[in-house]
């Protein structure tokens, strides 16, 4: 028989159909492999974000278990200061100085907004403008050592590590060092955050234009309760928070109050040279911060909470070291003996 080529003409289209059929089986299996492959993933990823947010959660009950025992213990020893309140209000306290009682503050207020008003607040702005812009870029830097963040920030990182570290496994004299670190940081958190709120308060309300609008306004354009920045400049907020820092950090370091009068006060003048405030708006923010936290101080002292009063009636903190080598020196050393200890009862066992 004759092979003409016929027969393999008409079984090539079979094979050729077979062999799709294969192909096409293959692509299925590799396509269902590949699902698999990516459930097996999916379902690995899932199980390792499971076991991820477990461990998130575990030690997130952790630390809120400690951070509620050491509020419970704050709680307590705050109660035990309440429960001995009534014998504390028999301590001699002095009286408050003739010059911080209300009549007077307000008196002192007037006196000095008053006499910058007339004698200095319509010449200030075309002063500080007539500055070279050297005087500018430098009071630029000195005006921000005024923000509020420089303070709160880092008493309130402190405050919140007091509350979720256990310090109750540390020696007593650290303890006691850490207890009056965190009041002395609760002190400037506070007077600094209560005295800067008290500031908005007034200045959104008084509603007296900034030197920005000197030229439309003038110096002495007021709009009470307009609720607009360029509608807040009395008292100055900067001023304000170095009023409070001023006499804070005098209080607290009294070797250096000088020093701390003098870079409070180029702080507070910055805001004039920068076309920010008016003179009068500076000085308002100095005698609201600094009498805010002079009262608080008193209101510590009285319960014997960071501060106390000299036999003189002066008004003292309670850690006559506060910010010197020798306390830092006491704080250091503290560690090193407690840790020589550790090492040395090692070496006995």
């Amino acid at each position: 028989m004759i092979n003409d080529g016929s027969i393999d003409t008409l079984e090539r289209p079979v094979r050729e159909k077979q062999k799709n059929e294969q192909q096409a089986e293959l692509n299925r299996d590799a396509v269902d492999a590949e699902w698999e492959e990516r459930q097996t993933e999916a379902e690995g990823s899932r199980e390792e974000e499971e076991q991820t947010r477990q461990s998130f959660l575990h030690r997130l009950r952790a630390l809120m278990h400690v951070a509620g025992g050491n509020a419970r213990n704050h709680i307590h020893s705050f109660r035990m200061i309440l429960k001995n309140r009534r014998k504390r209000k028999h301590i001699a306290i002095p009286d408050l100085p003739s010059i911080l009682k209300p009549q007077n503050v307000a008196a002192l207020l007037i006196a000095l907004c008053g006499v910058a008003m007339v004698f200095l607040d319509h010449s200030s702005p075309i002063w500080a403008r007539r500055l070279p812009d050297a005087y500018h870029s430098v009071f630029d830097v000195i005006t921000d050592a005024g923000k509020s963040d420089w303070v709160l920030i880092p008493t309130g990182l402190w405050i919140l590590a007091v509350i979720f570290r256990d310090w109750q496994a540390n020696s007593f004299r650290r303890k006691m060092i850490m207890s009056s670190l965190s009041v002395y940081a609760s002190f400037l958190f506070f007077v600094v955050a209560a005295s800067g709120l008290l500031a908005i308060a007034l200045k959104w309300n008084i509603g007296r234009a900034r030197p920005s609008l000197f030229d439309e306004m003038g110096p002495l354009a007021f709009e009470p309760f307009a609720w607009q920045a360029k509608l807040s400049s009395l008292p100055s907020g900067h001023s304000t928070t170095a009023g409070a820092l001023i006499i804070a950090l005098a209080l607290l370091a009294p070797k250096y109050r000088w020093f701390i009068v003098v870079v409070g006060s180029w702080i507070a003048v910055s805001r004039i040279i920068v076309g920010a405030h008016y003179p009068s708006d500076v000085a308002a923010g100095l005698v609201v911060g600094g009498v805010f936290s002079y009262l608080s101080a008193r209101w510590m002292a009285r319960r014997r909470l960071g501060f106390r009063y000299s036999s003189q009636g002066e008004l003292l903190p309670t850690l006559t070291h506060v910010f010197s080598s020798g306390w830092l020196r006491a704080l250091s050393n503290t560690g090193n003996t407690r840790a020589a200890g550790v090492h040395h009862s090692s070496e006995v066992s």
